[in-house]
């Protein structure tokens, strides 16, 4: 996670002051609120200092100031993402499980393949690396302790993002913490799944934006741009942040517009697209496949949407405004409730601050327009989680907005109040994230789920060795790839999976021997004729009615034959 730098590792302001000593902040609300203050460098009574060695020793005493205020922020956000950490560990999935995807994730890191679009090659290699680094436990726990480590640091970096747009420490850690909790966020981080890296990567980036729009050098720019281009080699909706980024690299093009920095930002694009000739490589040697990359231009027809492209932008205005409209809203509402007030005074306090914060703002509201007019036209079951950037965007605001809320809080606690405004203020930022995290509770936790994994494992057992494993959906199909492939089961027992099987194709193998079952039959070595099982009760009630044999070998798990001649 990017340090708050020295240069810009916010001062004691008259805020902190007030902070530290109990009183009521002062209200930032003037133009250039948002700009560094350094209460050392003016005497107590507010006069410059009356020498020049004076002022030497007061410029020396605010960068010690700020370099501790620095350190303390580090120790903070570490402190933020390891108490995140524990309980995304304590609700961690422990085994296969949660969906489809989640399962691919799991194993396809090892044995390689190609996933669905748009191809994932930083997370493939970074999956590959992790599982092989990690000790001890499953394939599939090290992968959604994968997922739990970049949510938990992408919560702290959260933190820095906030204290650099000058959001007070507690509001600062309630705010990333309340983050952490949202339902779509911490269901996402107890799961193998592919977005609290993407969230990662953009509130890095965001980090970075900020520090050099706030005066740091131009080597944060360079490191937005860097780690900006290397995010596209994980989920491409990172280019949503884009009209923002232009925003900001615009609002100050007489530092940001160089020959030094349009050749950096050419390189870093290059090096970007070059990470999905890995797909090439992940075709060639991988066992799984939902795709066929044998060229640049299947990687180009995959990275723009692939099979996803039908269900892209298809919505006429009236469709988006009596269904999707709705749906961003209900989304909206079931993240933040009664938090969207707050972060709505956030926008407010952003968009009329000083012209720092306002073009940090202004990038922030760009990167949740665009997230939501994408959702909006995206047709996709789980389309939810494509939010997470909004939400993202709107977590700042929120900061902002809880930071104006206890700033007016301060200033008007009554003085014969029997609580502190400290007591009085922590007790409600606390009881903010405990309520959140106990209502999204239920909906993100995924401990002691094991249902999904031992009703595979049941079908395997039952199945023995030298057998067809038959699944009718993808979920199931990907969770018995977990075990084919990632844990090596389909090797050791010499079991082959046919995926997604109909009745037709099931009397296509028994009369003619032909169609996926067979496929799936011809990669079982030794016999000609393998036994098929399934564990789903859908597929073999779809099987008895179709007239075929069916056997219960095992509590739910049914061997399928052929149909008797009647």
């Amino acid at each position: 996670m990017p340090d708050v730098p020295a240069d810009l590792s916010p001062s004691p302001t008259a805020d902190q002051a007030a902070e530290t000593a109990g009183a009521a902040p002062a209200t930032p609300d003037s133009a250039d609120a948002d700009a560094p203050t350094d209460p050392l460098a003016t005497d107590p009574g507010g006069d410059a200092p009356a020498t020049a060695d004076a002022a030497a020793n007061a410029d020396g005493g605010g960068e010690r100031e700020r370099e501790r205020l620095q350190r303390r922020d580090t120790v903070v956000a570490a402190g933020v993402g390891v108490g995140v950490l524990g309980v995304y560990l304590w609700t961690l999935l422990p085994g296969v499980g949660y969906s489809g995807d989640t399962a691919k994730w799991q194993f396809l890191g090892k044995v390689g393949g190609i996933p669905h679009a748009t191809g994932y090659p930083l997370y493939l290699a970074l999956n590959r690396v992790w599982v092989w680094a990690i000790p001890g436990g499953n394939l599939a726990w090290k992968v959604n302790l994968l997922s739990a480590v970049c949510g938990a640091a992408a919560v702290a970096v959260l933190y820095l993002v906030l204290r650099l747009v000058d959001v007070g420490r507690p509001v600062a850690v309630a705010t990333a913490a309340t983050f952490a909790f949202t339902g779509t966020f911490w269901s996402q981080a107890v799961v193998a799944e592919v977005y609290t890296l993407h969230i990662l990567f953009l509130a890095t980036v965001t980090a970075c934006l900020v520090v050099w729009r706030r005066g740091g050098s131009n080597r944060w720019l360079l490191a937005a741009m860097g780690v900006y281009a290397l995010s596209f080699g994980h989920h491409l909706t990172t280019g949503l942040a884009l009209p923002g980024i232009v925003w900001l690299v615009w609002s100050q093009r007489h530092r940001a517009v160089t020959l030094r920095n349009a050749a950096f930002v050419a390189a870093a694009i290059a090096l970007s697209a070059a990470q999905y000739l890995y797909l090439l490589r992940l075709s060639r040697t991988g066992p799984y496949h939902e795709a066929t990359i044998d060229d640049l231009s299947d990687i180009v027809d995959y990275v723009t949407g692939g099979s996803f492209r039908d269900s892209m932008f298809n919505y006429s205005w009236y469709g988006l405004l009596v269904a999707r409209v709705p749906l961003l809203f209900r989304f909206l509402r079931e993240e933040y409730l009664v938090l969207l007030v707050p972060a709505g005074v956030g926008v407010w306090r952003g968009l009329k601050a000083g012209s720092e914060l306002r073009d940090i703002s202004i990038y922030l509201a760009s990167l949740a327009v665009c997230t939501a007019f994408y959702v909006m036209n995206f047709d996709v079951p789980d389309v939810i989680v494509f939010c997470l950037p909004m939400f993202l965007a709107l977590a700042v605001f929120l900061g902002l907005g809880l930071d104006t809320w206890v700033t007016w809080a301060r200033q008007h606690w009554p003085d014969n109040a029997r609580v502190s405004p400290a007591i009085g203020i922590g007790a409600a930022l606390a009881a903010t994230v405990l309520v959140v995290g106990a209502v999204d509770y239920n909906q993100a936790s995924q401990r002691g789920e094991t249902e999904d994994a031992e009703r595979t494992e049941h079908l395997i057992a039952a199945a023995g060795h030298d057998a067809v494993l038959l699944t009718d959906d993808y979920h199931d199909s990907e969770f018995a790839w977990y075990y084919l492939l990632g844990e090596g089961e389909g090797k050791r027992r010499n079991l082959a999976l046919a995926n997604m099987v109909t009745p037709s194709h099931l009397r296509q193998y028994f009369t003619t021997r032909r169609g996926p079952v067979a496929a799936a039959a011809k990669r079982v070595k030794g016999t000609s004729s393998p036994p098929l099982y399934t564990a789903s009760a859908r597929q073999a009630v779809q099987a008895v009615a179709k007239g075929f044999t069916i056997t219960e070998v095992a509590p739910e798990v049914w061997r399928i034959g052929p149909a008797q001649p009647r």
